[in-house]
């Protein structure tokens, strides 16, 4: 049995939102040289910092969906690239945290071309007309130096937003069969 608190879940889904919202309004006016800022990635990579690979997994994958199905590509290769980065980036959940947020940080920079090179293997494996190595150097490159920067502004206050539901009262938790 897997317990989860409702403040938890709640925190968790209001991120996710955000980051979808913030994805959709923002992130085409943000763009830099054809590099699109994924604040979707951002908040998957650090709440799975937080809570773990099993959220990670869950909330990379409807996070990558939601990319995917606002996108104009095939849906899919997102929801596949951020359920696996938001497990290797839960797996971290107990060494990432140090006394500051340049190793975070850093690892969230690596987990981001990490999700980027997949995302890139999966649209070459599914047939779209790109070279890989170009798409590799203009946009997942980039796109995680792009990432990185809006960690070391997001980290700060959303670890703190997520951390204040970890001192819930367990009368307020919800019992799920996992």
């Amino acid at each position: 049995m897997v317990r989860y608190t409702v403040s938890k879940l709640a925190t968790s889904s209001m991120t996710l939102f955000a980051a979808f919202v913030m994805q959709v309004m923002f992130a085409p006016p943000l763009s830099i040289l054809g590099v699109t800022p994924n604040f979707l990635m951002v908040a998957v990579i650090i709440i799975s910092f937080i809570r773990g690979s099993r959220e990670g997994i869950t909330l990379g994958f409807f996070a990558g969906l939601l990319f995917d199905l606002v996108g104009t590509t095939i849906v899919g290769p997102m929801a596949l690239a951020l359920t696996i980065t938001g497990f290797i980036a839960g797996l971290m959940k107990e060494q990432i945290f140090a006394s500051s947020w340049i190793l975070p940080v850093t690892v969230l920079g690596v987990a981001s071309l990490i999700a980027e090179t997949i995302y890139l293997i999966m649209l070459a494996v599914l047939g779209m007309p790109m070279s890989f190595f170009a798409a590799f150097f203009t946009r997942a490159l980039p796109g995680a130096l792009y990432c990185m920067l809006i960690a070391v502004i997001v980290f700060p206050a959303l670890t703190r937003f997520l951390n204040l539901s970890g001192s819930s009262a367990e009368s307020n938790t919800l019992k799920r069969v996992g």
